[in-house]
């Protein structure tokens, strides 16, 4: 049989397409020091806690918002002037 499968000198296996990349830099099977972990964890932890600032802001302004819409809308208890 003859024709291109990956044993034919143009797949994965032989040495220049992404796969044979990322195992010769020691990624993608355990090895390696784990810096790309690392700085993925480091990423998804600075994501996280900007989102949460991010909802912490609207909820503030949300409150704020329904504050003012309270008070305009003369639904704010009324100091008793006898």
């Amino acid at each position: 049989m003859t024709g291109g499968g990956p044993t034919a000198g143009n797949g994965p296996t032989a040495g220049n397409g992404p796969t044979y990349e990322v195992l010769a830099r020691g990624g993608g099977g355990g090895g390696g020091d784990g810096s790309d972990e690392s700085d993925l964890v480091q990423h998804l932890l600075a994501d996280a806690a900007i989102k949460g600032v991010i909802v912490i802001v609207a909820l503030i302004v949300l409150v704020l918002g329904m504050v003012l819409i309270w008070k305009k809308a003369g639904r704010a208890p009324h100091r008793d002037d006898r």
